[in-house]
């Protein structure tokens, strides 16, 4: 018996929500992986374009791109089932 209430403790318990918690961030993450790069690409993109605070016709379109792939990754990432 002393064995079963050495396992079965509330600190153990509460390891075992931390490590679930912890899983299912790490997977939320790997899933939504490719938002975050593509709002990175986005953030750069704005950050060049915005260096000498005007747009061209090329850094406007650049930027347009970027926004229009976070999008997509967005639609993709909401539509897989898993």
């Amino acid at each position: 018996m002393d064995f079963v209430s050495e396992w079965l403790s509330w600190s153990n318990l509460l390891y075992m929500v931390g490590l679930c918690i912890a899983g299912y961030a790490t997977t939320v993450t790997a899933k939504n992986r490719n938002i975050i790069v593509q709002v990175g690409e986005l953030v750069k993109a704005l950050e060049e374009g915005l260096k000498d605070k005007k747009l061209t016709k090329a850094e406007k379109d650049r930027i347009m791109k970027e926004a229009l792939d976070v999008a997509k990754a967005v639609i993709q990432s909401r539509w897989k089932l898993w």
